[in-house]
């Protein structure tokens, strides 16, 4: 599996990351081409430039004319219509769903009236697609970063002079792993910051795995050496080994919540970031019925689910243990079914791959099938692309 590992020493924004892909090799000259058959008119140029000796690229963007102000429908608008993949699609609306969200908390208003200011530009448009067409490109599996940098300052936007980190940047970096420095300017961008909230999975100060390249992506600010240094790795490909993370396990005892209650209780945590929710019947004190709540969730969603948990429950408290997981070394990958593609992951154990499809995609292809999930899924089709 490929590994993305990203050197935060010097900050990141939305153009860095896509830089430092550029100067990992990838073309994005077929992203541009997406681009404009909505006929946006964008150019996607990254030139080549040295600072303190070190050679990398900066994005130098541009568009034929003049750009809208545009509202979260619209962009997700936008985003359904490009000619790219449903992963790149999903992963790109998850991505500004979150940011509208954030800003609509930063300046208290409902999200459908978030206007796209600095950060809603069609360049940002271009870093949030092209990160997650980059990597895609790339076939990278998991990203990795190390600690953030903290920093202060001011800086001017649409809404007047904000100090730094401007909030959607702080309110994106919520659960990061943080370290302080002596950056006075914004050496990390709302972009970069949601980036790192969508994309990176773990924080630590190295990786393990054969290292393939690097490459470092410029900002636009000359201020210091302002690059993204990112580097390609491979991990281990015995595929009888096991792959290792941290997740952290909540748990709480409920007997005041009606069946109803406790439903929409069970949904509001998985759309609140958690991996599984687990729901175990059984009988508490002064032999009242009731149940005990086991949920998941990865180091980085732990705020948002923590939020959740009080708000759809009322619980009084919550019990949490931070645990490692081993898991099957895995990959995202494509089948075709019925003359379909469809989404699954091919996972490897003892030698040999194993490959399940995505239930989402069972199901649509169901619908338009007229077939069962079962009849599909075990029709003795599908085999993993490359």
């Amino acid at each position: 599996m490929s590994l993305l590992y990203l050197d935060l020493e010097y900050g990141i924004s939305g153009d860095m990351f896509v830089s430092a892909l550029s100067d990992l090799g990838i073309d994005f000259q077929p992203l541009e081409k997406a681009f404009n058959s909505l006929g946006l008119g964008v150019k996607m140029k990254f030139v080549k430039e040295t600072r303190n000796g070190i050679q990398g690229k900066r994005a130098d963007f541009s568009w034929d004319y003049h750009q809208p102000l545009r509202l979260l429908r619209e962009i997700r608008a936008l985003l359904h219509r490009m000619p790219v993949s449903e992963k790149v699609k999903d992963g790109s609306t998850l991505a500004f769903e979150r940011l509208a969200g954030v800003e609509a908390m930063v300046h208290g208003m409902d999200v459908d009236q978030v206007h796209f200011h600095e950060v809603g530009a069609l360049d940002t448009l271009m870093d949030i697609v092209g990160a997650f067409w980059g990597l895609e490109q790339m076939g990278v599996g998991r990203v990795s970063a190390s600690t953030v940098p903290w920093f202060c300052g001011k800086v001017q936007t649409a809404h007047g002079e904000l100090p730094l980190p401007a909030p959607a940047t702080a309110m994106l970096l919520k659960n990061k792993k943080i370290k302080p420095s002596d950056y006075h300017w914004e050496i990390i961008t709302p972009t970069g910051a949601l980036i790192l909230d969508q994309l990176v999975q773990e924080y630590s100060s190295g990786f393990r795995g054969i290292l393939r390249k690097s490459g470092t992506g410029f900002g636009e600010k000359k201020a210091g050496f302002n690059g993204l240094r990112a580097f390609l790795a491979e991990t281990e490909e015995i595929q009888d080994k096991y792959e290792q993370d941290k997740v952290w396990l909540l748990t709480t005892n409920i007997d005041h919540l009606t069946g109803e209650e406790l439903g929409v209780f069970l949904e509001s945590m998985m759309q609140a970031g958690a991996l599984d929710v687990i729901h175990l019947p059984g009988t508490m004190k002064k032999n009242r019925p009731g149940c005990q709540v086991q949920v998941l969730c990865r180091p980085d969603k732990l705020g948002s689910v923590q939020d959740a948990f009080f708000k759809y429950s009322l619980t009084l408290g919550v019990r949490m243990q931070l645990q490692e997981r081993i898991l099957l070394p895995r990959r995202s990958t494509g089948i075709k079914l019925k003359n379909q593609d469809v989404q699954a992951k091919e996972i490897f154990f003892d030698g040999r791959s194993y490959v399940r499809p995505e239930m989402n995609d069972l199901l649509n292809l169901s619908h338009r099938c007229r077939e069962s999930v079962v009849q599909i899924r075990l029709s003795g089709e599908g085999k993993p692309d490359g």
